[in-house]
C-alpha cells in the first residue's frame, strides 16, 4: 500500500501509516528527519520493523507523529517589523522522508517512500486521522477569519504587543500575498520568488492604523486564484492595559490574541510547614523564635482577563488557546511563558447572547522567587 501522499503533516494527531503486501512476514519503515537548509540525513533518525500479526493478517501499522514532534520546537513567536518574506525559524517545522519496506523471503524490499513537511498541529476527531490543510502544495497556519489586533498608536513599534502579529505559511513559487487597507483601500502586495516557509505580516507597517485585508493567489500572473483569506481590524484601548497572547494554534504556527478589558493580577504563596526545635537554656526558650515554621516559601502570579466585545467566531480562537501547550505573554518588550488554568469553556451563540465577553485565568509559569539551579 503507498504512503499517504499529502504534502503536510500535523503531529499532534497521528500520523499512521500503512504497510502490506500479501507476502510479507514483516515490515520496516525508515524515518529520515532533517531542517529545511540542510541535506537529508545518511543514516535513518529512525528504524522501526514488525512482524505481521498473522498469516492471514498481514498489515502492519506504525504511527509516525512522536518520533517527528521531538523535533520540532517554539522557543518564541516571531517578530516582524519590516521584512515582506521573513522566513521561520527551522525550529518551528521539520521535514520527513520516509521508506517502507516489506519483509519477504528474509529480505526487506522497498515499498513506497514519501517526503513531508511536518508542523506541530493537529486535527479534530471529525477530520480523521491526521488532516490535510494544504491548499494544492501550500498551507496556511491559520483559519481564514475576522481577526481584531490592538493598535496602541503612542507605543507603536516600541513594544511588541502593539504589533499584529504574524501568519505562517508555506508558499510556492511565485504566489502572491496581497494586502488591502481597510479605509484607504490602498494595495500593497509582494510575490514569492522561492518555496519557502513564512512568517508573513498579518498587516504590513503603513497599513498599522487601518487594518487590511489579506488574501493569498497563487501563480505567476495571469493564472492566479485566491484560496486563503482574512481580516485583520485594529482596536484602540483607552482605558484598560489589554493582554496580547501568542499561542501555537491547531495548525502548528503561532497565534496572537489579544483580550482588550479589565484584568486582575493575584499572588497565592506556598510553603512547606514545620515544627522548630526550640533551643532550651536554663529551662527558658526565646518566645520571639516561634515554635511552627516554614520553609520552601514562593509564590506563583496569577491572572484573570478578559475578551471584551466579541462575536461567536472567537470561540475558535479560545477553544485553540486553551488546547496549545505553548502560550506567551508579551509584556513591553519581554515574552514571559503563561499555563492557562481555565479549563471549561461555555461557547456563546450571538443568537442568544448579543454581547459575548470571555473570561481567562492563567498564571506565570515560573516561581516568583528565582529557584533556577
Amino acid at each position: 500500500m503507498p504512503l499517504p501522499s499529502q504534502d503536510h503533516i500535523f503531529v499532534r494527531s497521528p500520523f499512521i501509516i500503512e504497510v502490506d503486501d500479501p507476502t510479507q512476514t514483516g515490515s520496516k519503515v525508515e524515518i529520515f528527519i532533517y531542517k529545511a537548509g540542510s541535506p537529508i540525513p545518511s543514516t535513518p533518525t529512525y528504524t522501526l520493523s514488525k512482524l505481521i500479526p498473522a498469516s492471514n493478517n498481514t498489515i502492519t501499522l506504525y504511527n509516525l507523529s512522536p518520533y517527528i514532534r521531538e523535533n520540532i520546537t517554539h522557543p518564541t513567536s516571531p517578530d516582524n517589523l519590516n521584512v515582506n518574506l521573513q522566513f521561520t525559524p527551522y525550529e518551528e517545522y521539520t521535514l520527513v522522508e520516509v521508506y517502507a519496506y516489506n519483509l519477504i523471503g528474509g529480505s526487506y524490499v522497498l515499498q513506497s517512500q514519501e517526503k513531508y513537511r511536518a508542523f506541530d498541529g493537529f486535527g479534530y476527531y471529525e477530520t480523521g486521522m491526521n488532516p490535510n490543510y494544504s491548499f494544492g502544495s501550500a498551507v496556511v497556519l491559520a483559519d481564514q477569519m475576522n481577526y481584531n489586533y490592538y493598535y496602541d498608536p503612542a507605543n507603536y513599534p516600541a513594544t511588541l504587543g502593539s504589533l499584529s502579529g504574524t501568519i505562517t505559511a508555506f508558499l510556492p513559487s511565485s504566489n502572491m500575498v496581497e494586502y488591502t487597507g481597510l479605509q484607504t483601500g490602498t494595495i500593497f502586495s509582494y510575490t514569492t520568488f522561492s518555496a519557502g516557509v513564512y512568517d508573513l505580516f498579518r498587516v504590513p507597517p503603513s497599513m498599522i492604523s487601518e487594518g487590511a485585508k489579506v488574501i493569498i493567489y497563487t501563480g505567476p500572473p495571469p493564472f492566479v486564484f485566491p484560496y486563503w483569506e482574512g481580516t485583520f481590524r485594529p482596536v484602540e484601548e483607552c482605558k484598560y492595559q489589554p493582554v496580547v497572547l501568542d499561542f501555537i494554534n491547531k495548525y502548528g504556527g503561532w497565534q496572537r490574541e489579544t483580550f482588550f478589558k479589565a484584568s486582575f493580577e493575584s499572588l497565592e504563596v506556598q510553603s512547606t510547614p514545620y515544627n522548630f526545635m526550640m533551643n532550651i537554656e536554663n529551662l527558658q526558650y526565646d518566645v520571639r523564635e516561634g515554635q511552627k515554621q516554614i520553609f520552601n516559601n514562593n509564590g506563583g502570579i496569577k491572572y484573570k482577563i478578559n475578551s471584551g466585545w466579541v462575536d461567536e467566531t472567537f470561540n475558535e480562537n479560545l477553544q485553540q488557546l486553551l488546547l496549545s501547550e505553548r502560550v506567551l505573554w508579551i509584556q513591553d518588550r519581554m515574552k514571559l511563558p503563561i499555563r492557562i488554568n481555565t479549563k471549561s469553556l461555555n461557547k456563546e451563540k450571538n443568537i442568544n447572547n448579543k454581547k459575548i465577553n470571555y473570561s481567562l485565568d492563567f498564571e506565570m509559569a515560573f516561581d516568583t522567587i528565582n529557584n533556577i539551579i
